[in-house]
């Protein structure tokens, strides 16, 4: 007879899962999936995008989500082996007979029918009909409510596992059990008819719009061609995917890559790290190109490379971007001929890219020289077929052209050309940007809905792909400006703050000039209105911000000259504060901020915010310029001349270190071997709390053994660290005496 189950009260999730299991067992997954459209379209999002991206049209087209939900409640049964394995097969005796951790999986996987109990003649004699759970107890010798209890379990592990947001490696490791039970290896007669179907399901995903199975069977495939293609191409999207940098990983584990993908490969990885905001990642695959470029000493790779370290540097440093893309053009020209006669067709792309590039810092600068460049970029779109996003970007240069030539009406003209060329090619990334740039002019002309809704849809673009910094702190500055032409100084101010955080964030040098710049032409505007001394006194800590931030001597011009313009004051008495602000705006401000808190009668717990606030900010700026004296002791070599100096000012640190940090700094020389960071400020906190620990809070405080607990605490008395009092079961530990407390 087979065993009845005893009462329970599942939680929802277990309940679905519990019925999906038992449709499993009587092959009706398809119907109950049909009875809950809502969980089924929720795992079809999840975990089940990934088990239909990777098995492509190797499923049956009738009762196809039975069999990706089969699939993948095989593979959560896998993730409860103890061993790890990806297998529901090869498991050993021992495992089926003796082993008790294996028992949650093995009553799970053969009462729901993903796997037959085998014959172990010598232990039970099954009859041919009998049910696995019959079976099982009577090979581990237990009762009916045992073997529940062992199958309750092995369904909340499974819950568990399902519940899980899915990781990158996760997903890879779902993919390759996916491959592995559909045995697409075998369905082929050798490699190139198994590249063909994966490149053919590389197709199918990338036309679906799943494009992390589309990257998954170009890596499958090793298709590296197609695999950097579709990279490439949708690189803002696939940053956010947590399996794209392992299969990139994987197909630079490939040795069979030519030295130009690989080299591409570097700047397709680069691009990823742009779109998640990680510059010092993206030069790092820069320097990885360059390197590659330069052993191979080839010039079509080195102008490249260049070009795109042009623009990287573009927003943090002008000049350097101007030195890299010269290099970039004089390695083209050394890589072919780039004019009528004859070019070839990258060579000429790339060369026609520095040059749009060039056009546009001389752009920026309003430096003259823009219009001939531009007009080199434009003779080579007309006497070579050059590529979309190439001429798309000739017509953003030539908007921003018109635009500070004061044409609007023809810089929209261009910038609506690049959208539709963009569009047509489906490069989101300059999508949004061009966004951007339309959301600046409108507001120029003064058709603020029209500039509001441009930006909106960057915005909006954020919420659902990584967008690259530069482009969203651009926004917050076009959306704060068209805020601050409609008087609109509140908003304004709030999308500035944005802009400042974020340049700041990402280390871009000119974003953060013209927010701080911005920020104090909103606050004096405000100042106008209001009179409030506050917004003066905002105004001219922004100010002195952006003198700070930037050495440019136009820039530095238009600064000095602003509050003047605005308030129409003496500029010279516009009352900046002290250089200390500008050469620690944010710590400074910070104090500021709390030391107004100070002034104002309110609850001594608020009082004693303020004062920790105001202790942190002291400490990150003298932490600030602790390694601004340590790095230049470095570069010039003085170490040795100022020892002395650095060994009092590291004395006077550790003179101000609270009982709190002196413990923390003590127990880690001293239990370092004993406890990990984390166990160490979690038994230092219970005894700062309580005075003392037992065998018992310790235990739980580490979660350790209490065996193990007694003979740790016995180790820190031995050392010194802590004082036994009491004996028995009121043995208590507690820190020895310090300083005065001493007798």
């Amino acid at each position: 007879m087979t065993p009845s189950p005893p009462n329970s009260n599942p939680k929802p999730r277990q309940a679905l899962l519990e019925a999906l299991l038992a449709a499993h067992k009587a092959g009706r997954l398809d119907d109950v999936l049909a009875q809950h459209p809502r969980a089924a379209r929720r795992a079809a999002r999840t975990w089940l995008k990934a088990v239909l991206g990777t098995a492509g049209d190797a499923l049956p087209g009738e009762r196809l989500l039975g069999a990706a939900t089969t699939l993948l409640l095989r593979w959560g049964l896998t993730q409860l082996r103890p061993d790890r394995l990806s297998s529901l097969s090869a498991i050993e005796r021992d495992a089926w007979l003796d082993r008790t951790s294996w028992r949650p999986l093995l009553a799970l996987m053969c009462h729901y029918g993903f796997e037959p109990v085998p014959p172990f003649r010598d232990r039970y004699h099954a009859r041919a009909d009998e049910a696995a759970a019959d079976v099982l107890c009577g090979l581990w010798s237990v009762g009916p409510s045992t073997f529940y209890r062992y199958l309750d379990k092995g369904e909340r592990l499974l819950a568990q596992v399902l519940a899980r947001t899915p990781q990158g490696a996760q997903v890879t490791a779902l993919r390759r059990f996916v491959e592995q039970e559909l045995a697409l290896r075998a369905r082929f007669g050798d490699e190139a008819q198994r590249a063909a179907w994966h490149r053919q399901q590389m197709q199918r995903a990338d036309s679906a719009g799943d494009l992390p199975s589309a990257l998954w069977h170009g890596a499958a495939a090793r298709d590296a061609a197609a695999f950097l293609q579709l990279l490439r191409r949708n690189h803002a999207a696939l940053a956010i995917d947590g399996e794209t940098d392992g299969l990139c990983a994987l197909v630079a584990a490939d040795d069979s890559l030519a030295p130009r993908q690989r080299f591409d490969l570097c700047l397709a990885q680069a691009a990823l790290w742009r779109s998640r905001s990680e510059p010092q990642a993206e030069s790092r695959e820069y320097e990885q190109a360059l390197r590659i470029a330069t052993t191979h000493d080839d010039p079509l790779m080195l102008g490249i490379v260049y070009g795109a370290l042009g623009k990287f540097h573009e927003p943090r440093d002008a000049d350097r971007a101007f030195a890299c893309y010269e290099e970039s053009a004089e390695f083209l020209r050394r890589a072919g001929p780039a004019d009528s006669q004859g070019a070839g067709g990258e060579v000429t792309t790339e060369y026609t890219t520095t040059l749009v590039r060039l056009a546009w810092l001389h752009v920026l600068r309003n430096d003259p020289q823009s219009r001939t460049v531009l007009d080199s970029a434009q003779k080579l779109r007309s006497q070579h077929d050059v590529q979309p996003d190439v001429a798309a970007m000739l017509e953003q240069a030539w908007g921003e052209y018109w635009r500070r030539a004061g044409e609007l009406r023809r810089s929209l003209e261009h910038k609506h050309r690049a959208l539709n060329l963009y569009e047509r090619i489906g490069d989101q990334r300059s999508v949004l940007a061009t966004y951007n740039n339309l959301s600046l002019i409108y507001g120029q002309l003064k058709e603020f809905d029209r500039a509001i809704d441009y930006a909106r849809r960057v915005l909006d673009a954020s919420a659902r792909v990584s967008v690259e910094p530069e482009i969203l702190i651009s926004v917050h500055l076009n959306l704060g400006a068209t805020y601050f032409w409609q008087a609109r100084y509140d908003d304004a101010i709030k999308q500035y703050q944005a802009a400042l955080d974020g340049s700041r964030a990402a280390g871009l040098a000119l974003h953060t000039w013209r927010a701080h710049y911005n920020l104090a032409e909103a606050y004096y505007k405000r100042y106008q209105t209001t009179r409030d001394a506050e917004d003066e006194r905002l105004g001219d800590a922004h100010s002195a911000a952006a003198l700070a931030s930037d050495q440019d001597a136009e820039r530095a011009q238009a600064t000095r000259g602003l509050k003047g313009e605005v308030l129409g004051t003496d500029a010279s008495a516009n009352r900046l504060l002290p250089q200390e602000l500008a050469a620690h705006f944010e710590e400074t401000t910070e104090v500021q901020r709390q030391r107004a808190i100070l002034a104002i009668p309110i609850e001594p717990a608020a009082h004693v915010r303020a004062h920790l606030a105001i202790a942190r900010a002291y400490l990150a700026i003298a932490a600030k310029e602790r390694e601004a004296a340590l790095a230049l002791m470095h570069k010039h070599r003085l170490d040795s001349r100022f020892a002395t100096e650095f060994d009092a000012l590291r004395s006077t640190f550790n003179r101000e270190l609270t009982r709190e940090e002196h413990l923390a700094e003590e127990w880690s020389r001293q239990a370092a071997d004993l406890l990990t960071d984390e166990r160490r400020a979690a038994v230092l906190a219970e005894l700062l709390r309580s005075g003392s620990i037992n065998k018992s809070a310790y235990a739980q405080a580490c979660a350790l053994g209490l065996a193990t607990a007694s003979k740790h605490l016995g180790q820190l008395a031995e050392r010194g660290l802590l004082l036994q009092t009491g004996k028995g079961p009121s043995t208590r530990y507690v820190l020895p005496p310090h300083g005065d407390e001493a007798t």
